[in-house]
Formats: structure tokens, sequence, C-alpha cells
């Protein structure tokens, strides 16, 4: 059977390579559903979704519904008949309605390998738990939250060097390519739907204040990480003379620290600040100060007039 009308729900930027992969294709979506816009900066002007943008730019019917299980939706929905709907990081529920209304069900693209890191914060967790491996995983959505059978997965090697703003661009490109082969496999029957292990599941929940806060008396392995997860944006935030800054990116040092947590041990010429954690020093190579774009740590240092023995204090 073949797959000929498709919904798109997604609203941010990692929803947007799938959107435009199936729109190059015979694939492409015959409406979109994005959230509705939300005031942004200072003067809290109203901001179009990511997804809404590209939907315009490729020329798909966009609408965004307060509410996507209301009534007036499920009958725009009905009347469209679509054989899938895809959603990925949309950020609603959808109710039993919607879900049994496509012929080949609501699938859901999530970057993550379920059952591990269900939930809101995926790639996120994968980066603060140090973990070598990720993927994707295409799912049928059910009622309870990334529990649904899984249709396909893929994996993805982290390097070293990934954080959350290049993991987030793997995925959601390696996302895109995976949803395509989907469809192509559900219409030839080439897919057989596998029961998730809910034993196994693990959960990624939504971020919370004190996440963002960067804590100097963990581990220097648990500060990197937690550095990676939260770099570029949003960042994780220190504190360094009662003002605000995020740190991006730390290498892990082989000299153990012999200073309290938080102490500039020394400035490094052209590589950055070397800070003592609760077990090894870590080097600051790129930091945010507040207001200001991200800069090497040592030319920070060098506008600052940092001193050895100063102290980065724990978010705030």
């Amino acid at each position: 059977m073949q797959i000929q009308k498709i919904v798109f729900m997604g609203t941010p930027q990692f929803a947007v390579p799938t959107l435009e992969a199936l729109a190059k294709t015979r694939f492409k979506p015959i409406l979109c559903i994005t959230q509705p816009d939300k005031p942004k900066g200072r003067k809290r002007k109203l901001q179009p979704t990511e997804v809404k943008l590209a939907a315009q730019k490729i020329g798909i019917p966009v609408i965004q519904p307060e509410d996507v299980n209301s009534e007036e939706i499920l009958n725009q929905l009905n009347k469209l008949q679509p054989d899938v709907i895809i959603t990925a990081a949309y950020g609603g529920y959808l109710k039993k309605n919607i879900r049994l209304l496509p012929k080949f069900g609501c699938l859901n693209l999530h970057p993550s390998l379920l059952p591990k890191y269900r939930g809101s914060a995926p790639i996120n967790f994968t980066l603060f738990n140090g973990d070598s491996v990720t993927g994707n995983t295409i799912f049928k959505i059910v009622a309870k939250m990334d529990a649904g059978p899984i249709l396909f997965q893929s994996k993805l090697q982290i390097s070293e060097d990934d954080c959350y703003t290049t993991l987030y661009k793997k995925l959601s490109k390696q996302g895109a390519e995976d949803i395509i082969k989907v469809l192509e496999k559900l219409e030839t029957e080439q897919i057989i739907p596998m029961e998730q292990d809910h034993e196994k599941a693990t959960f990624s929940h939504k971020l919370h204040h004190e996440d963002f806060l960067l804590d100097w008396n963990n581990t220097a392995a648990n500060v990197r990480n937690k550095v990676r997860g939260l770099a570029e944006i949003p960042g994780i935030t220190a504190s360094f003379r009662g003002a605000r800054i995020k740190i991006i990116e730390i290498d892990i040092l082989e000299t153990k620290s012999q200073s309290f947590p938080g102490t500039i041990i020394e400035v490094i010429k052209n590589k950055g600040l070397r800070i003592a954690t609760s077990d090894f020093d870590v080097l600051i190579k790129r930091l945010q100060p507040a207001g200001k774009k991200i800069m090497t740590a040592h030319a920070f240092s060098l506008g600052a007039r940092i001193e050895n023995d100063e102290k980065f204090e724990n978010g705030f």
C-alpha cells in the first residue's frame, strides 16, 4: 500500500531536516502542524517556530493550534485522511482519536536508543552520562510517553569532541534519512514492530534550573560531561567575581587537584584556565561572559587580568 498523504508535526530546528527531506521526495507532507508563535527577546516579540519558517519556505500549509487534540483539528485531519502522521520534537501529546486516525499510525522520531532516555532531554542526558553511543528511534506513538513499538533504530558513535550542539545536528540529519527509509519499508511491509523492554526504560526529565548550574565539587569527568551536555546553547553557568559566566568547552588534565574545587591554578598561555575539581584539574578552553559572545578562556583571562588562586564559584 502506497503512502500518499502525510501530516508532519514538529517545532524546533531538530525537526527541520526531516521536514525538508520529506519535501524532496514523493512523501512531501500535505500539512504541517507546529506550536504557536512564542514571545522572545527583551521586547517579547512573537517569533515563529523553526518548523513554521521551513514549511512556509517549502510551500507546505501550516497550522498552529493551541490544542492539537481539539475538535476543530480532529475534524480537519478527518477531512484530510492522512496515511501517516510523523512527529519530530512537536512538543504536544496526541490523544487516541488522532493516534488511530492514520492507516499507518502516528510515528515519532526520538533521538535516543529507546527504551533508554525516554522523555524531553535525551541528547542532554546522553552526554551528561558520558555515553559513547547514541542514535535515533522511530516508533509508533501510544498512550504512554515514548513507549510504543519500535519500527527502526540507527546508531551513532559519539566523538570526544561532540557536545550538545554537534550531536543535535548529527542526530537530526540522521533522523531525516531514517524517516525516509521507514516510510519506504512500511509500504512494502518490511517492518515488524518490536515491543520495547519497559523494565529497561530510563528517563530524561525536562531540564530544571539546577541542571544549568555547574558544581566544581564534582569529578572532572562529571564536570566535563555536564559542560558537553549543554554546550554551546544554552550553556552551563558558573560564577566568577560575582557575575554569571557560561562554560562552553573543557578538557580533563592528568594532574590531580590539590586546591579547593573551582580554584584557578594557572593561566596557560594560548590554551586556557587550569581549574581544580574534586579529583583532577580541568582546562577551560572556551567560555561566554554574560552579554558577550563565546571566546577563548585565554582571551578572557587577558581582558579580566585573572590571577592564580582566584575562584570560579558554582552557578547560581
